[in-house]
């Protein structure tokens, strides 16, 4: 009787000790956010009649950098390439017994999803149609709402500090309190603890305040850091995040760096005295 007492004893503090393992380790994780940097670009290859093309070669060519994917049609004519670094693409389709299409001037945003649909006419492989019309702006594969700033609108507006965070309020729901300094940026009404920052698909939030680490701010005025908006490709501003971003409710704000391209360039800036 002793024994067998023992022994459930045993079974117990052990399935306590396991539990307590469990909920330790899932307390102190730290959130990943994979890929949410890039970008993703699919769509839907299809004859003239509507009927789906299995097989058809897709190739899609990051223009800045010469580095292209080929890619296959699944059994419903669907392709999607993912983890695709902002930028501007073109996308060729090829199949034998129809005209290759080609179409250019593809803009992907950071941590967005371009879809891209094909229709294939019967021709010659050798024939090209090049399509130039662009692709439509409003997003049809998420219900999220927000924005891209690119880095050329980031270099356009007028910046006080070159503090990109400064046009956050740019977009609808975001607001920034007078005066500056930290906790002054909220999201439709809510605290602004409550926005997440991302850094190249990077968590960029100080344990402490749960607020951005880089771009920091002080306890008034300006930042206290500064990421220069040089580095910064573009970012994204998202008030209704899909569900991979389910842990804040406020604004996702993703910023995407600069990456290398095969043309040499640089930049300069000077503040003139008034």
């Amino acid at each position: 009787m002793n024994i067998n007492r023992l022994g459930r004893s045993g079974g117990f503090i052990k399935a306590i000790g396991l539990l307590s393992l469990i909920a330790f380790a899932l307390v102190f994780c730290v959130p990943v956010f994979s890929q949410v940097s890039s970008g993703r670009i699919s769509g839907n290859v299809h004859d003239q009649t509507g009927g789906v093309v299995t097989g058809a070669t897709v190739t899609i060519l990051d223009v800045a950098r010469g580095i292209s994917r080929p890619l296959t049609t699944d059994q419903a004519g669907e392709y999607s390439a993912g983890n695709l670094t902002p930028g501007a693409y073109t996308i060729k389709v090829e199949f034998q017994g129809f005209k290759t299409v080609e179409r250019s001037g593809i803009t992907l945003e950071v941590g967005k999803e371009v879809r891209v649909d094909f229709e294939l006419q019967p021709g010659e492989q050798n024939q090209t149609v090049t399509v130039i019309e662009d692709v439509p702006l409003v997003e049809t594969t998420t219900a999220t709402l927000g924005g891209t700033l690119s880095n050329q609108t980031i270099n356009d507006l007028p910046l006080n500090g070159r503090n990109y965070e400064n046009l956050l309020q740019y977009r609808p729901g975001v607001t920034i309190y007078p005066g500056g300094g930290a906790w002054t940026q909220s999201t439709n009404g809510l605290r602004p603890e409550h926005n997440v920052y991302l850094l190249d698909g990077v968590s960029d939030i100080e344990p402490f305040s749960a607020l951005s680490v880089i771009n920091g701010a002080g306890m008034m005025g300006d930042a206290s850091t500064i990421l220069p908006i040089d580095a910064i490709q573009e970012f994204n501003l998202e008030v209704n995040p899909k569900a991979e971003y389910g842990w804040k409710p406020g604004a996702i704000v993703n910023v995407g760096l600069k990456s290398g391209t095969n043309d040499l360039h640089g930049t300069a800036y000077a503040f003139r005295p008034r």
